[in-house]
């Protein structure tokens, strides 16, 4: 079992590389299966969850012995003839399986797999995934647990989506490139997720038009070619060291990030009393606090662009160290608030009121042994323990390498005390 020990009361200062984006390169992976020839992806973070789809990619078949792997390049992948079995385990601890649906059809022409696993923070229905293909054409069912879908070449189709759900999108537009005739998604996620994985798949040959915008329209193709590609800086990972600025003071240069991608991280941390630039041109972001932040009264989760469910945890430890209080309701997963009783654990002041959380911000939190109960509370947990005077224990930190490549390298780099520890569980003889 991994666990990391902090000591904390250090100004963070320096500048910092921010890794490739794991919520783009996922289904930039999936979408791979589609390509003709060899795809390089240069700046793909290095992480878990990139590991576990790798493994994946490898079990349906769909690399040549070790071609899919990484290299001095980045993540090189080139596929042969698709199967539509993926890994059962590998699915049921990997939420980000469920992508591979709309790729295996339009592949394979089948799946067959479980429902997708991953971190515990509520219900992750796919539904709309479900919805969507079968209005594109698809046969899909659920029997003994298990998703089943078939579907020759698709011929086109219409489907709004009742909520912007990403991962149903990502789905439609995988299956729908390289089908026949035309195809229009409307109320869509406008992520830059999504316009990264339509970026990708444009570069590749496909027709895709209006990416960013709630409607996209799809003209399928016969081919798409192998590319390279270099992924985006991390949006949440740059998000988590700038709200730990903002807990410990300091000064902070952050590097490939756009910073559009953040606009509602970054107006929040304006609203506490951080001053933070811009320099769109060269994707830089710095960040000045000193001081305690001011709390604010209220953050609200929402689809992009609008407050990051993924930034709820870190905003939740950074208003424990505020002047005031914040209360944040997280309308996109209903559990993800056990970052709370973590934080209770080192002295915050947090109430749960309903389907929302209360911050009442301390001066001073004190060190202990807090869990991490899935990858952002981890997070969350390490930026609140630098900003604790003493040592603070995080376990369970296994969760925190499915999506930083290494938190520990990082936040040393811009000055704090931090140590991973594999500590050895007890076999109770």
């Amino acid at each position: 079992m991994c666990e990391l020990e902090v000591r904390g009361g250090r100004r963070l200062e320096g500048t910092l590389v921010i890794q490739g984006s794991k919520n783009s390169a996922l289904p930039i992976m999936a979408a791979t299966l589609l390509l003709d020839g060899e795809t390089v992806l240069k700046d793909c973070p290095d992480i878990l969850d990139v590991h576990e789809m790798l493994a994946i990619i490898n079990g349906v078949g769909g690399c040549d012995g070790g071609s899919c792997r990484f290299t001095g390049e980045g993540l090189r992948l080139l596929h042969n003839k698709v199967d539509g079995v993926p890994d059962y385990e590998s699915c049921m601890r990997f939420r980000a399986s469920s992508i591979l649906m709309g790729a295996l059809l339009a592949t394979a022409g089948f799946f067959a797999m479980p429902y997708p696993g991953g971190c515990r923070i509520g219900r992750r229905p796919i539904d709309y995934h479900i919805e969507g293909l079968r209005a594109l054409g698809a046969e899909v069912e659920e029997k003994d647990g298990m998703l089943i879908g078939y579907a020759g070449r698709l011929k086109g189709g219409y489907y709004r989506f009742p909520y912007p759900s990403v991962g149903a999108l990502e789905n439609l537009i995988l299956a729908s490139v390289k089908g026949k005739g035309e195809y229009l998604f409307e109320n869509c996620s406008k992520e830059p997720e999504i316009v990264d994985l339509c970026d990708f798949l444009m570069r590749a040959g496909a027709d895709i038009e209006g990416t960013g915008t709630d409607t996209i329209r799809i003209k399928g193709v016969e081919k798409l070619n192998g590319i390279q590609y270099r992924v985006p800086g991390d949006r949440i990972v740059a998000g988590t060291y700038m709200a730990a600025c903002g807990i410990t003071g300091g000064n902070i240069r952050l590097r490939n990030i756009e910073s559009a991608r953040l606009e509602g991280v970054i107006e929040v941390l304006k609203k506490t009393g951080c001053h933070v630039f811009t320099d769109a041109g060269n994707d830089e972001i710095i960040i000045l606090s000193d001081g305690r932040r001011k709390a604010v009264s209220s953050i609200e989760t929402a689809p992009y662009p609008g407050f990051p469910t993924d930034m709820q945890p870190q905003m939740m430890a950074l208003a424990a160290f505020s002047t005031g209080s914040c209360r944040i309701v997280d309308k996109v997963f209903e559990s993800r608030y056990r970052t709370a009783e973590e934080l209770k654990k080192l002295g915050a002041d947090v109430r749960t009121d309903g389907g929302s959380v209360i911050i009442t911000g301390s001066e001073r939190l004190h060190g202990g042994a807090v869990r991490a109960a899935d990858l952002r509370c981890g997070a969350a947990l390490v930026i609140a323990a630098l900003g604790i005077y003493g040592k603070t224990i995080i376990e369970d930190c296994g969760y925190i390498m499915r999506g930083y490549e290494d938190i520990q390298r990082d936040l040393e780099e811009l000055g704090a005390d931090i140590l991973w520890r594999i500590k050895e569980e007890s076999t109770g003889n």
